[in-house]
This record gives C-alpha cells, structure tokens and sequence, in this order.
C-alpha cells in the first residue's frame, strides 16, 4: 500500500513536471510566439500614472465680480500639481516583420492638484472670501501656471516613455521584439 501511495505521487509529480516545462520548451523549439496589442495592455495595466510633478509657490487673484478688471486681493500659496494619463488609454502597434513595438499614447493631462491650505495668505489681510473660494481659486491658478509649463509636460513624456519601457522590456526582448517611439 505503502509503495502504491508513493508511485502514485510520483507518477503525479512527473506528469506535473512535465506539464510545466513542456509547453516552454515546444514553444522554443518548434513555434513562434506572436505579441498581441492586448497583451502588453494587460502588462502596463495600471489606471492612473502620474509621470511629473509640478510644484508651485503661486499668487492667485480674486477679482471683483462688478469691476472684472479690479483685483480685490491676492492670495499666496503652494501647491502641487500631477500630470500623467490614464494608462488604459494606450494602445501599441506591432510590426511583426521588423518585430517592433509603437505604443500610441493619449494626451498627458493634469492627474490632481493640492493645495497646501497652511500656506496660504492674503493681501489685504483677511478678506472677505470663504475658503472654498479660495481654495478653487489658487487650484485654479496652479493648473493654469502647469498647463503652461512646456518642461513640465516634457519631463511627463520622457518619464512615460521610461515607465512603459521598464514595464514591457522583459517581456518584448524575451520575444526578440524592440520599442520603437
């Protein structure tokens, strides 16, 4: 009984074995493997992917709701503002003859603003606004200074192109594929 039990998790761990290592090594030996746009998606599958921060010590203006062109007060601040994109979003062409890869990428957009509420203060002294106010206004005014920044969106695309590389490089160059931007 002994020894039966014992073939018997023998013949099980083999046949186990075998089907672990057998489909590696059938593939290395007779077929091709084909990457497919869906795979590197699944392999990059991470929602939202901020690529650069944007950090700023702004000034917003509060101006007059009858007068637009008359400042009531201006309002210090720091803030933060991430950029990046929906990974989702990206999708890849693949050129099987040349074996590359073309990852097509959405537009980058601002991911998040915060506002360090402790740093905030106003000339004139305490104004007449509520916080919500001030807050939307000094959110604002950062994502208007980030959208204008060129370097920040640079910097964003050149950390993209690095993330997407260092998350596709182990599978594309076991498949003998390369990223072409």
């Amino acid at each position: 009984m002994k020894k039966k039990l014992v073939l018997l998790v023998l013949i099980v761990a083999i046949a186990a074995g075998v089907g672990l290592v057998l489909p590696g090594v059938m593939n290395k030996a007779g077929k091709e493997t084909t990457i497919t746009s869906s795979q590197l998606e699944d392999a990059i599958n991470i929602s939202q992917l901020s690529t650069a921060e944007f950090v700023y010590n702004g000034v917003a203006e509060k101006h007059n709701q009858e007068n637009p062109d008359e400042i009531d007060c201006y309002i210090a601040y720091d803030a933060n503002v991430k950029v990046g994109i929906n990974m989702e979003e990206v999708t890849f062409k693949i050129n099987e003859e040349k074996k590359t890869v073309t990852p097509v990428l959405p537009k980058i957009e601002i991911n998040i603003a915060t506002l360090d509420e402790n740093s905030i203060s106003y000339i004139p002294k305490n104004p007449d606004l509520s916080l919500k106010e001030v807050i939307t206004l000094c959110k604002e005014d950062a994502m208007n200074e980030a959208n204008h920044s060129d370097k920040l969106y640079e910097t964003a695309q050149e950390n993209l192109e690095s993330v997407i590389e260092a998350l596709l490089s182990p599978i594309l160059e076991y498949e003998g594929y390369s990223i072409q931007w």
